[in-house]
């Protein structure tokens, strides 16, 4: 398993597979309520099967704004 790649942004999960030289596909999971003001892909699930990952990405508010700015 790929605990490494766990967290991460999409863009640096594919980064590290394709300096790798891994094949991957990504599954992008949507909300049936989706944030307005997602600014961030994540890494949610990585699946590994015959050499080939998938990645299950969701997508988070990272940037949080507070009363103060």
């Amino acid at each position: 398993m790929r605990s490494d790649l766990l967290g991460r942004e999409l863009q640096q999960a594919e980064e590290i597979l394709a300096r790798e030289g891994k094949q991957y596909t990504v599954v992008r999971y949507v909300s049936y309520k989706p944030y307005r003001d997602a600014d961030s892909a994540r890494v949610l699930r990585v699946r590994e099967e015959d050499g080939k990952y998938e990645l299950l990405t969701g997508e988070f508010i990272t940037s949080v704004k507070t009363s103060q700015g």
